[in-house]
């Protein structure tokens, strides 16, 4: 039964050799069932590769649809020159007609084998992969997962001259992989076509052979047709050979200059290039000035690994170009096209001819009279008897199917040519805003090596997962890249801030493992971009201070960062409660902190416990504070901050009034002559350091005022030291207690003066002593001077002399002898007069400490100031020091012993260095009357 329409096609002479047009599929079993009947099919390139319908009969009517899907088919038509012209495509749709019993008829929906890949909607990345990896990566998957696919397609990279270079991120998303393909190509200007691989065969039993898609960037790759010419014809006129019938040419208005701009973030400005189409489109107007002007956004650039390890080159200006050239030859490709109707059966997109006899194209030459075709529709019909025709048109009719009735076809066969001249430049249509999936925003998840918490380049961009790529199959082509949760997951993504100047601006990185808000540049979804993070799930809010939550806790806002892998954290955080509004800055550490307002404890619920108001700086470990210019610390009032930060005129006016005080009191030990006070002045010059007009200090002073008093206290010491003076003024009393000792001590000297009620020096307990160990003592009383012991005696004893003097009357004791002397009488009061003879009682008189200072001097005898020096002694001791002004050392005492020393260049050493520096090898001190106070020893360097 399958073989009876043959069996009478073949009685007819209608053998397979001799039909007009053949089927051959794939699976034999059709072979033998089927007879193709008409077969009408549209080709281009670029797009629809081929979109083709077969008209069948069979007398089989229980043939399974799903018997068709996915058969590999291959239409020969016998062309003028005894071949076969063979167009191959699978079986994608099968319906099945009307049937009589006798005859079935089968409608057969043909396509390219590309259209597989339209079953499939994707999503996916290529991190650092150029357009070329990407198509062949895919092409290759569906070799791997398709074994029907493997022998329908090969891809061929001949035709491809140019160099392709990596993108940082190339994304699939909810794109088909056919559409996916077909829009990278086009977005590169690289032209896709579909060919057979012998496109004539010996018969139409010739094996079945995978189909080429074919890669193509220059119209040197079109090959010419094998007939090389085609002549224009009538089809009314007689003609033994396939020729073109109608030709008709169709030029539109196009634009004809692109001004492409895009964003170019590493030199953070607008790049842009204007191209004029050098397509010569009106004769009314030149390009130049007719307005036909597009201005094309393109996506931004990218900037690549900054630090050299991708593949992606940098963004430069060709790339732009190259875009907009692109654009403007898609408009000249559509501004002009030609239309031709022809019989000829193996005119084959992609090829071009020469065309002749007509009269108006005759007269271009070359180039212009040579015509690549671009696109293709036709349809061709078996030729058969009356009988069996009528049969097949009944059940068309009875199928609805009434558009393939041959009555209504005229001709056998034909076709419609779309031609472009040979030196049009063949680029893919492409418009981004509609060819492009149109990108939202979405969650990604922030991922990195696992060794790190943040992981950021210099520009702080950050590496992401994003949520549709789901299958880790896809992604072994390159190391599982999109679905390792890790730092090859995508491209650098740049994270949006609020505040980003050069070297300025807010930086809150986002740390591995959180979850960010993913928008996209221009909505591209190549250009992602990070504008946020939000709270989901058991990721909360921030809690201050580790406590409260929401919404106890909704009147507080901030900010809190969290240590790397540790427990710490740092706080900018705003209470906003009533009564208790304040600010802090925290760090966890020591609790340091810096408290603004009013202040109170932290919070769980909506308030808490008060603090107290103000300001508090505190810690628990060290603390500074440091001014270069400056420090006021005052208690001063300054409602509302309504005056200058550094404003200190009750400071100043207090320490002028001191000045007044001191400089009068100053006067007055003058008259006395006493010492005054030298460095009364120094008050004035300070108090002149503060000025008012513009609230600052002319020198960087440190001063503390209050109004109420100011308070110093400590468990233990504490030291105040000067390398100049100390000024101590009071209005009133000046005040010293000590539980233990009060020790003064004075390189110079000590002067004490009182003008009104004198002086105490009393010692409740213990010795008092008072030595002027070098020079004289002057005690002097305006009236009676008393010398008074107690309890025991008064001794008075000199080394050389006591002189006791009453206007002139005296009485001399020398260590030779005792002198009366006198003008007036000598009296004296006694029982009795006992003489005896000569008698003295010795007495120690108390030694001084030595107590020296040396002069350093050079050959010439001039004193050597900034000398380093070392002073050794003989017992090993070591004295460094720097020579002053006049070459002083330091002053040194060896007690109540006499001792010896040298001196010597410092070298940093501590043992005697034995060297030449040495500048006295042998000072004996043993004797102070040997040297002046303040230069006992000259010792030359």
């Amino acid at each position: 039964m399958s073989n009876i329409l043959s069996e009478m096609l073949e009685k007819m002479g209608l053998t397979s050799y001799r039909r007009p047009v053949s089927i051959l599929f794939s699976d034999q079993l059709l072979n033998d069932k089927l007879y193709l009947q008409y077969f009408e099919a549209s080709q281009s390139i670029n797009k629809d590769f081929l979109k083709a319908t077969a008209l069948c009969f069979s007398t089989d009517s229980t043939i399974a649809l799903k018997k068709f899907i996915g058969v590999q088919v291959a239409v020969d038509q016998i062309c003028d020159s005894g071949q076969y012209f063979r167009t191959t495509g699978v079986i994608v749709a099968a319906e099945q007609g009307a049937s009589d019993g006798a005859l079935t008829s089968y409608l057969l929906t043909i396509e390219d084998p590309l259209s597989i890949l339209d079953k499939r909607i994707n999503n996916r990345i290529f991190i650092d992969k150029s357009v070329i990896y990407v198509v062949d990566t895919i092409i290759k998957e569906w070799y791997q997962c398709s074994s029907m696919f493997m022998f329908y397609l090969r891809l061929n990279l001949e035709g491809l001259k140019k160099t392709y270079p990596a993108h940082a991120q190339i994304t699939q998303r909810n794109e088909s992989d056919k559409q996916f393909i077909l829009r990278l190509l086009a977005e590169h200007g690289i032209n896709a076509m579909l060919q057979e691989q012998t496109p004539f065969v010996d018969s139409f039993c010739t094996a079945l052979q995978p189909q080429k898609l074919c890669l193509i960037d220059h119209n040197a790759y079109f090959k010419q047709l094998d007939r090389k010419i085609i002549r224009f014809h009538r089809s009314s006129a007689a003609e033994t050979q396939d020729s073109i019938t109608h030709f008709s040419a169709k030029r539109s208005m196009q634009p004809t200059q692109v001004h492409g701009h895009r964003w170019r973030a590493d030199l953070i400005k607008q790049e842009d290039f204007l191209q004029t189409s050098k397509h010569h489109h009106s004769d009314h107007y030149a390009n130049e000035k007719s307005g036909l002007d597009t201005a094309l956004e393109i996506k931004p650039a990218c900037i690549a690994d900054l630090e050299g390890h991708s593949a992606t080159p940098q963004a430069n200006l060709s790339q732009l170009e190259t875009t907009v050239e692109n654009q403007i030859n898609q408009y000249n490709l559509l501004a002009k096209v030609f239309i031709a109707k022809s019989t000829v059966r193996d005119a084959a997109i992609g090829q071009w001819f020469q065309l002749e006899g007509h009269e108006l194209i005759d007269q271009h030459k070359d180039d212009d009279n040579r015509y690549l075709i671009f696109a293709k529709k036709f349809y061709c019909q078996n030729n058969i008897p009356k009988q069996l025709n009528d049969h097949f048109n009944h059940l068309l009719k009875q199928s609805q199917w009434t558009h393939f009735i041959s009555d209504t076809l005229g001709e056998r066969q034909e076709n419609e040519l779309v031609l472009h001249r040979k030196n049009t430049v063949i680029v893919p249509e492409y418009n981004a805003l509609a060819d492009k999936p149109r990108a939202t925003m979405m969650h990604c998840k922030v991922v990195g090596p696992s060794n790190e918490v943040v992981h950021v380049d210099e520009l702080g961009r950050i590496k992401v997962r994003f949520p549709f790529l789901i299958k880790p199959k896809d992604n072994q082509h390159d190391g599982g890249s999109g679905t390792n949760d890790h730092d090859n997951d995508s491209a650098w993504v740049p994270v949006l801030n609020a505040f980003a100047g050069t070297n300025f601006g807010e930086r809150y990185l986002p740390r591995i493992g959180e979850i960010v808000l993913v928008s996209h540049l221009d909505a591209d979804i190549d250009r992602p971009i990070v504008i946020g993070r939000v709270h989901e799930a058991a990721r909360y809010p921030a809690k201050f201070d580790h406590k409260g939550k929401l919404p106890e806790t909704r009147y507080l806002s901030g900010v809190k960062t969290a240590e790397i892998e540790g427990n710490g954290f740092s706080q900018l955080r705003f209470d906003d409660t009533q009564g208790q509004i304040s600010a802090q800055l925290h760090n966890s550490f020591a609790a340091s902190q810096i408290n603004l307002g009013q202040l109170s404890f932290p919070k769980e619920d909506e308030s808490s416990k008060d603090r107290g108001t103000g300001f508090e700086i505190r810690t628990d470990s060290y603390g500074a504070v440091r001014a270069g210019n400056g420090l006021l610390i005052t208690s001063y009032a300054q409602t509302n901050a309504n005056g200058e930060h550094m404003y200190a005129e009750e400071a100043k006016q207090q320490i002028s009034k001191s000045y007044e005080y001191a400089k009068s009191l100053s006067e007055v030990a003058k008259q006395h002559q006493t010492d005054e006070i030298t460095t009364v002045e120094q008050l004035k010059s300070f108090a002149e350091n503060i000025q008012k007009d513009i609230a600052k200090f002319n020198r960087a002073m440190l001063l503390l005022s209050s109004p109420s008093g100011i308070g110093l206290s400590t468990a233990e010491n504490i030291h105040l030291t000067s390398d100049q003076d100390i000024n101590q003024i009071a209005k009133g009393n000046l005040h010293a207690s000590t539980q233990k000792n009060f020790v003064a001590h004075a390189i110079e000297k000590i002067s004490l003066f009182a003008v009104k009620q004198g002086m105490k020096l009393i010692a409740a307990h213990g010795k008092t002593e008072i030595h002027a160990q070098t020079d004289a003592m002057d005690i002097i009383a305006d009236k009676v001077l008393k010398i008074i012991s107690k309890k025991k005696s008064v001794e008075i004893a000199a080394d050389q002399e006591i002189l006791l003097n009453v206007k002139g009357n005296y009485i001399k004791l020398t260590p030779d002898h005792i002198e009366l002397g006198t003008q007036g009488e000598i009296k004296a009061y006694t029982k009795q007069f006992i003489k005896y003879g000569p008698k003295t009682i010795d007495y120690a008189i108390p030694k001084d400490p030595y107590n020296e200072m040396f002069i350093l001097k050079n050959p010439q005898g001039d004193a050597v100031a900034g000398f380093a020096y070392k002073i050794v002694t003989a017992s090993g001791q070591i004295f460094r020091g720097i020579s002053n002004e006049n070459g002083e050392t330091i002053r040194l005492g060896s007690g109540y012993q006499g001792c010896q020393f040298e001196i010597y260049a410092d070298d940093g050493e501590d043992t005697d260095p034995n060297s030449d520096d040495e500048l006295d090898s042998n000072d004996d001190a043993s004797d102070p009357e040997d040297f002046d106070e303040t230069n006992n020893s000259e010792n030359e360097e």
